[in-house]
């Protein structure tokens, strides 16, 4: 069977918009190293400005400042805005991303490595988060994507990493204070191996994380005071001494980055994200073979995926990501980058926030450690969809130049959709109506 012009931009990409070409497997390589990148509120504003909260609330305590509420009002309005400005700069990229694989894949690390603020120290951190630790490693070896990830204090406020001290550290014997294992489960659970471990390798990886810690006033830091000292042993191996320090623990995250368990569940998953919620084996085995070869490379990781047949079958079976389908819709539709840019805080709120959030994925959040289920039973709910055809519909009525949905049909999936589909569109009462109805379709929702 031969492979639809389309398919490359539908299953790897962000979806068609006016202009598309054709792609294939070196292109989509090629799109990781656009340096175009959204611009985000950078961690540090958000790092500074939990300082400055945490001061306030200190002095609020403590009676020292009268109008401690009003300053605190003020900058979680600061927050929130940027949030939202945050919300525009990510979607106006989605757009205008010529192919988007490169923002495909961070999506799926972001969600690999699911972390959020909505409780703790910060507040809407999610997308600095995302921009700083992620992105910036997408292409290159896990093991640094790992260290990126974990050490962040997003993940570690998310996880409660900076509460853990080791029970015979100089902290720990003088607080009695001891470990939280949080950090260390998801580690092995969620990031790394997925399975082939024990309640006692979680415990010995708690103990080695204790030294990986946040401050307000710099961020991430190691601090040996908090470590737990002594020789660790994880899968056979040993970490640590006297004291312990921060290599250790990034040579344990080296080790687990090059398990051959990592690799399987890398792989999968990968799969499963991009192809089929029930991918090949024999793609997943190629896969986990070519990125134990390269020293855990993700780049050859792709590169594996993108040349196996398995990963060009014609039929779309895996489902669009509320965000990504907006962002494909907006592209189908001609909608600029610049349009998006231009949205006020409430049309953002309107046209964005509250959408995403009734279709089942909210801005700067993730529903556990575990991340959204991107499969289609995560995405297909009659909740879920009512709202993507509300979307859809209010979309195509304010096009001010709907296009003609027989002409439509094929520009924003290429020759894909079913007959029926077509007809469907060609039918509508208006030209509107007939863009919504595409974009509601099964098939535009699929990719």
């Amino acid at each position: 069977m031969s492979r639809p012009d389309s398919l490359g931009m539908i299953r790897f990409g962000l979806g068609m918009r006016p202009g598309w070409a054709v792609v294939d497997g070196a292109a989509l390589l090629a799109d990781l190293d656009r340096d175009d990148r959204a611009k985000i509120t950078p961690f540090a504003t958000r790092l500074a400005r939990a300082a400055e909260r945490a001061a306030l609330r200190r002095a609020q305590r403590e009676g020292r400042r009268e109008n401690a509420q009003d300053a605190l009002n003020t900058i979680n309005r600061h927050e929130a805005r940027d949030s939202l400005s945050d919300l525009r700069a990510q979607i106006a990229q989605l757009v205008a991303a010529p192919i988007g694989f490169q923002e495909r894949v961070t999506a799926f690390w972001a969600n690999h490595f699911a972390a959020d603020t909505r409780r703790g120290y910060f507040r809407f951190a999610r997308a600095s988060y995302i921009a700083e630790a992620i992105q910036p490693h997408i292409a290159g070896n896990f093991a640094t994507l790992l260290r990126a990830a974990v050490t962040h204090p997003v993940m570690q406020g998310f996880l409660n990493q900076n509460v853990s001290v080791g029970p015979f550290s100089r902290v720990g014997r003088r607080t009695g204070r001891g470990l939280n294992e949080n950090l260390a489960r998801e580690l092995l659970e969620l990031h790394t191996l997925g399975a082939g471990y024990t309640q006692a390798d979680v415990t010995q990886m708690a103990r080695l994380l204790t030294g990986v810690t946040f401050d307000l006033d710099n961020g991430y830091k190691f601090d040996p005071r908090i470590a737990e000292p002594g020789l660790i042993e994880i899968f056979g191996k040993r970490y640590g001494g006297r004291p312990v320090m921060e290599r250790h623990v990034f040579d344990a995250l080296d080790d687990l980055a090059l398990r051959p368990e990592t690799a399987a569940h890398l792989a999968g998953k990968l799969a499963r994200h991009f192809v089929s919620d029930d991918p090949d084996p024999q793609l997943v085995a190629h896969m986990q073979a070519v990125y134990l070869a390269s020293g855990g490379n993700l780049r050859a990781l792709y590169r594996a995926m993108l040349e196996h047949p398995a990963a060009w079958a014609p039929e779309l079976r895996k489902t669009r990501a509320p965000m990504l389908w907006v962002a494909a819709s907006l592209r189908a539709t001609g909608v600029t980058a610049d349009q998006i840019r231009a949205l006020s805080d409430r049309d953002t709120r309107r046209d964005l926030l509250g959408p995403l959030r009734a279709m089942g994925e909210r801005w700067e959040a993730v529903p556990s450690p575990a991340g959204y289920d991107d499969s289609a039973r995560g995405w297909i709910t009659a909740q879920a969809m009512a709202a993507r055809i509300t979307w859809a519909m209010g979309l195509a009525d304010r096009l001010p130049h709907a296009p003609d949905p027989r002409d439509f049909v094929t520009s924003a999936m290429g020759g894909m959709a079913s007959r029926q589909l077509a007809r469907a569109a060609a039918g509508a009462e208006t030209r509107g109506q007939g863009v919504g109805i595409i974009l509601s379709a099964p098939e535009f929702n699929r990719c």
